[in-house]
C-alpha cells in the first residue's frame, strides 16, 4: 500500500511537480494521499504506472479541479472506480483544469463505470466526447486504450 507505511511522507512537499513510482509494487493508494490536506500544491504530473492497482478512488479528479494535471496510470490491473471520498463531479458546474488520466492497458470493462462510481452527473451528450482511445469530459482527457471494453463507444446522455 502506498504511502501508509510511512503517513506523511508525502506531506508538504510544496515543490515537487512530478512524482513516478512506476514499475514497482503498488496495490493501493491511501484515500488522503494527494488531496489538498498533503499541501502539495506543486505538484501536477503523478505516475503510478506498470503497479499492481486494481481500484481507484476520484483523486485525480479533484486535483484537476485546482491544477492541469497528468495522472499516469497504464498497465495496472484497474477493474473498479470506488469512491470512499464521497466525491461527487456535476458537469454542468464544476471547474476543472485540462488533465490527462491515462489508463491504458487495464481490465476496465463498462466506460460507465467510471461516471457511475466516482458520482459524475450532468448530461454528458454536450461534455462527453468517445472514440474507440479516448474519452473526454472536457477538458479532461481519458485514455482507455488495450482494456476490456464491452460496451458501444457511444454516451447519449444519463
Amino acid at each position: 500500500m502506498f504511502a501508509q507505511r510511512q503517513e506523511g511522507v508525502l506531506t508538504d512537499l510544496r515543490q515537487l511537480k512530478t512524482l513516478s513510482v512506476i514499475h514497482n509494487f503498488i496495490s493501493s493508494i491511501e484515500l488522503r494521499v494527494f488531496d489538498e490536506s498533503a499541501n502539495l500544491s506543486s505538484l501536477s504530473s503523478i505516475d503510478v504506472s506498470y503497479n499492481s492497482l486494481t481500484e481507484l478512488e476520484p483523486w485525480p479528479m479533484i486535483r484537476a479541479q485546482h491544477r492541469p494535471m497528468f495522472v499516469g496510470l497504464q498497465s495496472n490491473r484497474i477493474t473498479n472506480f470506488t469512491n470512499e471520498l464521497q466525491w461527487s463531479f456535476d458537469c454542468n458546474s464544476t471547474r476543472v483544469f485540462k488533465t490527462t488520466m491515462g489508463l491504458d492497458s487495464n481490465d476496465i470493462r463498462h466506460i460507465v463505470d467510471i461516471v457511475h462510481g466516482w458520482n459524475i452527473d450532468g448530461r454528458l451528450s454536450h461534455h462527453a466526447i468517445t472514440s474507440a482511445k479516448k474519452v473526454m469530459f472536457s477538458p479532461v482527457s481519458v485514455c482507455l486504450s488495450v482494456n476490456r471494453i464491452t460496451e458501444k463507444l457511444l454516451i447519449k446522455s444519463l
